[in-house]
């Protein structure tokens, strides 16, 4: 009579545990890859939006996978951080937005201008656990997935 709630517990507990480490490998990635485009390395070696999506899938790759549909990259670039406006990455229903795929890795930013990038990158992650689904999931009622994304806003060096 206990067991079945024990196991429950405890997947419940593993898939907690691999969302959280998951989201811990897609910070990394980001913040790796999107020094990248801050010090001026993808644009200065002429990175492709396919480059930099190869540049994150290597530092995924333990644990995500690497598939268009689950992984998207929106890198986007603003002339200053108060002209900042990008989607946001669901809409009321829960529904991802579907014009996350933009790479503007933006250019120097030297006495004459300034470049502001934002790097998102985000993973759609299919929850197993039953019941536990429903309380974890942030993409729409019933659709057992978790969005996990992470961002980085930051200001291109001179290069």
């Amino acid at each position: 009579m206990i067991a079945p709630v024990f196991m429950l517990l405890t997947f419940a507990i593993l898939e907690t545990s691999m969302v959280f480490f998951a989201n811990m490998i897609l910070d990394n990635a980001v913040i790796d890859t999107g020094r990248l485009i801050r010090t001026g390395q993808a644009q200065t070696g002429s990175m492709t939006q396919a480059d930099f999506r190869n540049a994150v899938c290597d530092q995924v790759k333990i644990l995500l996978s690497c598939d268009p549909t689950n992984l998207l990259i929106d890198v986007r670039s603003f002339a200053n951080f108060s002209g900042s406006a990008f989607p946001p990455a669901l809409d009321a229903a829960g529904n991802l937005n579907p014009n996350l795929n933009a790479y503007q890795p933006g250019g120097s930013s030297d006495a004459t201008g300034s470049s502001i990038v934002l790097v998102r990158v985000l993973y759609k992650w299919q929850l197993y656990t039953p019941l536990f689904a429903q309380y974890f999931e942030n993409m729409g009622k019933g659709s057992g997935v978790r969005l996990i994304a992470f961002s980085a806003a930051f200001k291109n060096e001179p290069y």
